[in-house]
């Protein structure tokens, strides 16, 4: 699977094998103890089978990870080894594998060859130096014809050989050069794997007797390491706080680890910001064991909006992981003692947040990766940038396969890519509103006939569209829920919809509700002189040229059968009389009845220009738009 540069996002179902992918790449190369137990990790159902090849210690291989030397790095090693020779290039790879007994092998190899003469080039004035080199495939081969000349210990040959040979590693299959160049510079910047998921979560009350003998007997939780954590963050000690010392002095120390926790962790927390965190040192030994002995460090939060304090583990359940990831970033960072070389492993990071709170997580993700690699998992459309849907990976668990992860969403199923699908729906959504002027109309028909009569209007500089946008929502049921919506992002909105003999309620609700005022509720028999019971928008059109669109639109399907005005029954509407018609004809156009009147809104467009609209047909769409721009 090959990771995107900054940050990897895996999405898949429930057991796809997302977790298990984390966990094995967090026990492969891990910063701390964690490594793989053949017998609770290995595939359950091959384990039978696989003991004999553990016990003779032919190790499965669990993780091959491939890893590119950067230029900075490259460049280092090049001056210091081979004095400027380009000869491990910017870009190159080099793998690691893990076994499930814990064991590595290293694939990275030079080019002997070019080594040797980069090698040999600081030592071409030297006597013996042609000798020792003549014939060599390898250092090892220069340096035993060296010490064949039992040169003197302050020959600069014999320097260049003692040199190597202090360098040598005892790992097996090692060459001198790649051997050192692995010891020296590689290994100390492989980065680390950092995992974390819900078990790492801060409680509410820590006691520190307790942690001080978990600590002393190196049997921390993970729990237990974020509350470290949190100490390091505020700039304290585990001793310094159980020490015996003033109120005052303590209470001191205390408020200035509060002011220090808030100030970092408000920061990035934006959901609200009228929150502090506070911090308690005291006994209770009426509270149940281990907090009824010794002195307990409780975590409260304290509402400024509403002058009061409730227990940290009291909070909501996303505050308490945003808060808790926070702490034990910070401080594992710190004691990496690494700004760079981490690669952090989320396991569904946010899942209890609010839609906006992962968004601004998201961002907080982004401003990590400027310094580390980043996977994470998630179900969540708010945890996807649909504006970099390559950096997604999808796992699924396949028949007879097992679990695949690949980047071709195209060849992967729907439920699994179902989150990318949600976040795409929602940035279309988010993108279609573009404008702080917003006109939410039926469908597509409206769409396309208002944008050319408004086109029409302005090219003989009269009042069209604007810098308004047509918005259709696909019906006038779906109109109130867009306008409930759009309202909260306090968008200027017009609804501009069919007028139907009786008003629709839930419009008329929101009227009530106050989300959207009378005036900016408009329908089209507003724009016919006399008003009309009822109206679309074809109602604003010449009759004849919709009628001649209508039989162009559907030549083939009429089957030579025409509409006439004559044949329009009584009813207010136009669309209501042609659908009237084709009932009585029993003509069926589509399956339910009716027509498309998308197809017939394209076919009479070319009918309506300056040239054959009458003045009082356009003045019509003028009082529209002006009507529209007034109340925008």
């Amino acid at each position: 699977m090959a990771l995107a540069d900054d940050v990897t996002v895996l999405v898949g179902k429930n057991e796809s094998g997302k977790t298990a992918f984390l966990e094995a790449l967090y026990k492969a190369l891990p910063l701390g103890a964690a490594g793989y137990d053949y017998v609770a990790d290995y595939p359950r159902k091959d384990l039978v089978r696989y003991r004999p090849q553990h016990e003779a210690k032919n190790y499965q291989k669990v993780v091959q990870l491939t890893f590119r030397i950067e230029k900075e790095l490259a460049d280092t090693i090049n001056k210091e080894v081979f004095g400027g020779a380009q000869i491990v290039a910017a870009g190159s790879t080099f793998i690691r594998d893990t076994t499930i007994a814990n064991t590595n092998t290293i694939g990275f190899h030079i080019d002997q060859k070019a080594a040797l003469v980069a090698q040999q080039k600081p030592l071409s004035d030297l006597e013996h130096q042609d000798e020792v080199f003549a014939g060599a495939t390898s250092l090892a081969d220069v340096l035993a014809k060296i010490e064949g000349l039992n040169l003197p210990t302050d020959n600069r040959l014999a320097k260049f050989a003692a040199q190597w040979r202090a360098r040598a590693i005892k790992a097996n299959g090692w060459g001198l050069v790649d051997g050192h160049i692995w010891q020296t510079y590689l290994l100390p910047a492989l980065p680390k794997f950092l995992y974390f998921d819900d078990y790492k979560l801060l409680e509410g009350k820590i006691n520190l007797p307790a942690l001080q003998q978990r600590e002393a007997a190196k049997q921390l939780t993970d729990a237990d390491e974020t509350a470290q954590g949190l100490l390091q963050l505020a700039g304290t000690t585990l001793q310094e706080l159980m020490s015996d010392e003033g109120y005052e002095t303590a209470k001191a120390k205390l408020e200035a680890i509060g002011l220090n926790i808030t100030q970092k962790v408000f920061e990035f927390w934006k959901q609200n910001q009228d929150l502090d965190v506070e911090f308690d040192l005291k006994t209770d030994s009426k509270d149940v064991a281990p907090y009824n002995s010794g002195v307990n460090l409780y975590i409260r939060i304290k509402n400024r909006r509403h002058g009061v304090t409730v227990p940290f583990d009291q909070r909501s359940k996303g505050f308490i992981w945003f808060f808790s990831f926070l702490v034990w970033f910070d401080a594992v960072q710190s004691r990496a003692a690494t700004q760079d070389a981490l690669v952090l492993l989320l396991d569904e990071p946010g899942l209890n947040l609010h839609a906006l709170a992962q968004a601004d997580f998201l961002a907080y993700i982004r401003e990590l990766s400027t310094q580390h690699q980043i996977i994470y998992t998630t179900h969540s459309p708010f945890m996807v940038d649909s504006a970099c849907l390559d950096e997604v990976r999808v796992v699924e668990d396949r028949v007879k396969e097992g679990t695949k992860i690949t980047g071709d969403l195209a060849g992967s199923s729907d439920e699994s890519v179902f989150p990318l699908q949600a976040a795409l729906g929602y940035s279309i959504a988010q993108n279609l509103f573009i404008a702080k002027k917003n006109v939410l109309i039926e469908g597509p028909a409206d769409l396309i006939l208002l944008q050319h009569m408004g086109a029409l209007l302005e090219a003989s500089d009269k009042q069209g569209v604007g810098d308004a946008i047509l918005v259709p929502v696909g019906g006038l049921d779906k109109l109130a829920t867009f306008v409930a919506l759009l309202g909260s992002n306090k968008l200027k909105l017009v609804v501009l919809h069919d007028r139907a003999a009786s008003p629709n309620q839930k419009l008329e609700d929101l009227v009530r509700q106050k989300l959207i005022e009378r005036k900016r509720v408009l329908d089209f028999s507003m724009f016919i002189d006399p008003a009309p019971a009822e109206a679309d928008i074809e109602d604003l059109l010449p009759t004849d040229a919709y009628i001649e669109a209508f039989n162009q639109a559907y030549g083939k399907e009429l089957n030579g059968v025409t509409l006439t005005a004559a044949d329009l029954g009584a009813q207010p509407r136009m669309i209501e009389r042609i659908n009237h018609w084709l009932k009585a004809k029993n003509i069926t156009l589509l399956k339910d009845g009716g027509f498309n009147h998308y197809r017939v809104a394209q076919a009479v467009l070319p009918a309506l220009t300056a040239a054959t609209l009458k003045p009082d047909e356009l003045a019509r769409f003028e009082r529209l738009f002006s009507k529209i721009g007034e109340v925008l």
